[in-house]
């Protein structure tokens, strides 16, 4: 799980400019509190008084930041809006797929490809026995799942439910462990992993009508 949000590699708080320093401060809903009191402290070495009105209210919002993400609850549902209160659009912010995102992608697509992403959001932290736990966990429900649709056959509701509950599980086993349910991150875009999904489904899709004789 992250202790600190901000990235390793993030650009040293001295190389940005008084200007930009302040701009954090001044918007700073939209960023970490690690890079809001970090620009406070860097302004201050340059010189610039804060006020202890200032210094209080700046300390009192970003405490306010931190506790409604802590007290956020996670959904166990897919479609659901409580995720945004850990965005941020802090460039030194890590850059995630966000738990909404993998849900659908896991829902749509597959566990695997659930599986892949949150991977590549674990790997972001360095845990890399993370990543294989995840890939590994993605690869085996999927045989599981397989397994099951030749052996008993799986009609569209029993579908939609294995659907349902894996994209609930590698939230609630993965993302809490390595990432952390109070951790602030920046959304990461969604359009490349989006298109691969949909090229694969309708590969798949493609293949199926073939092998049926339905598409010659």
């Amino acid at each position: 799980m992250l202790i600190s949000f901000l990235r390793p590699d993030a650009p040293p708080i001295s190389s940005y400019s008084d200007e930009e320093l302040r701009g954090r401060i001044d918007n700073r809903e939209n960023y970490l509190p690690e890079t809001v009191l970090n620009a406070v402290a860097e302004l201050q070495r340059r010189g610039h008084e804060f006020s202890d009105e200032e210094l209080q209210v700046i300390s009192e919002d970003m405490q306010a930041r931190i506790e409604i993400v802590s007290e956020t609850t996670p959904a166990f549902g897919i479609i659901n809006d409580n995720y945004k209160d850990a965005l941020v659009e802090d460039p030194d912010a890590y850059e995630f797929y966000s738990r909404r995102v993998i849900k659908v992608f896991t829902f749509f697509f597959s566990a695997l490809f659930g599986a892949i992403l949150m991977a590549i959001n674990i790997g972001k932290t360095k845990d890399y026995n993370g990543v294989v736990l995840v890939l590994v966990f993605g690869m085996g429900i999927s045989v599981v799942e397989r397994v099951l649709a030749g052996a008993i056959g799986l009609g569209a509701g029993a579908t939609i439910f294995f659907a349902f509950i894996n994209a609930s599980l590698i939230d609630a086993l993965f993302w809490n462990k390595y990432i952390g349910n109070t951790t602030l991150y920046k959304a990461r875009a969604y359009v490349a992993p989006l298109i691969i999904g949909l090229l694969l489904t309708a590969i798949v899709v493609w293949s199926t009508f073939q092998l049926n004789g339905i598409v010659k």
